[in-house]
This record gives structure tokens, sequence and C-alpha cells, in this order.
């Protein structure tokens, strides 16, 4: 999955101390162990999941790359952003991964107060990236990827999940449902239902929105996502 966006929401704005990305602490999954990435771990094996993932910005998967190698993060105040790596226990081959990081570079653009833009990016984020190697499909490692994304985001504090996947590759669907998902059609807006009205989150025309609730406080229904900052904005 690749979220195609019009913006780079990890855009290096400030200079940040060097740490991981977060995502909790690794956890076994049989053969396979799902932790954050380091900025030892190789790049080459990174790039070859990156590499068949549908990014509209060809230079992200090389960001992403560099984030991981210099232990880069977005300024606390704009949220978290997370790179998981799935990793055969006795062979320490990287085989998966999850990327997510809240929608900052969409907020900042949608003409939003400064204040309102940041609850929103501690409160959002998008599912960008999810790949797993030929030889590892089959044990619902890319499952559990996203499952360990959510359990980390919902721990933080975040309200909901975004994502996107392109009309040319609709066997996703069924399988973003299956890890909770709602699926806009295609070209379909998302309406985000705030104290303050309504925010719309466009799409192309090929691509779909996926939204996933992380709180009982929020809903989603018909296209629109209910109850997100439902404690205030102040």
């Amino acid at each position: 999955m690749g979220r195609a966006s019009r913006r780079r929401a990890e855009r290096r704005n400030a200079p940040q101390q060097s740490r991981p990305d977060s995502g909790g602490s690794p956890q076994v999954h049989g053969r396979y162990v799902i932790r954050p990435a380091l900025p030892d771990d190789d790049p080459k094996a990174v790039r070859a999941l990156l590499q068949p993932v549908d990014f509209m910005d060809a230079a992200m998967p090389e960001e992403i790359i560099d984030r991981m190698r210099t232990g880069w993060q977005l300024p606390p105040q704009t949220g978290t952003a997370t790179l998981l790596l799935a990793q055969e226990r006795e062979t320490g081959e990287v085989v998966g991964l999850a990327h997510a990081v809240p929608p900052v570079q969409w907020l900042m653009e949608a003409g939003l107060a400064r204040s309102l833009c940041l609850m929103l990016a501690r409160a959002l984020v998008e599912l960008e990236a999810v790949s797993v190697a030929d030889r590892a499909r089959g044990y619902g490692l890319g499952h559990r990827l996203v499952d360990h994304l959510v359990h980390s985001y919902t721990r933080q504090g975040y309200q909901a999940m975004l994502g996107g996947i392109h009309t040319h590759k609709p066997h996703l669907a069924p399988y973003y449902e299956a890890d909770g998902f709602h699926i806009l059609p295609p070209g379909a807006p998302l309406d985000l239902q705030l104290p303050v009205g309504l925010l719309r989150y466009p799409a192309d025309p090929s691509m779909r929105h996926l939204a996933r609730p992380l709180t009982s406080r929020v809903s989603y229904q018909a296209g629109v996502l209910n109850g997100l900052l439902a404690g205030g904005t102040s």
C-alpha cells in the first residue's frame, strides 16, 4: 500500500535529535520479530521492500531510508512517524515493513489555525506503506505489522488511522477491511467532523480513502469520521 499524497508529511523542517522511530518494543510472532527500524538497519533491504509500493512522490522511498539512517523524527509537537520492520528470527533478514506518519503537510495546507493543525497531528496518522517480501507472505505478517502500528498509536492517544489504496489494486480492499478499515469509493473525499466544523480530505479519482477509528469516541459513517477532538480544541 502506498499513500498517493501530494505532500511529504515527514518534511525535514527542523533539526531533531538522532533517535530511532518509535513503535513500541519488539514483538515475536512465530518465526518473525516486529520492531522499530534502527539507523544501522540495511538500507538495501528496506529499499527492496519499498520498491513495489505505489508512491506518487518518487522521492519518498529514499526519504524514508534517509530518515531511518539518521534517526530523524518529526518535531514532537507534530506527532510521531514510525517505520516498523519484520525480521526473520533465525537469519536476521528483513522481510517486511510498515510506515505511518501524521498528515502534517496536508493539515498545514488546509487553512486551519496552527493550534488546531497541531492537535490533529496528534490525533490522526496515515498508514503510508505496508510491504512483505514474497517468500514471507501467507503468514499474516502484513496484518501483524498493521496491528502493531494500531496498538502503538492507540497507546499514544491517536484517534484515527487513515490511508489510501489505488483503484488498480482492488485486491487490497478486502485486505484492509480485514484490518478494520472502512473503504471509501474511488475519488470520494473523507470528511472529518471537528468541533469547529467539517474538514474535507480530498482524494484523487484513482484513490480510495481508508479510515479506522482508534478509540470508541470516534466513529465512521457514510464517508464521515465523527467525534475527533471531542474533548475540545483549546
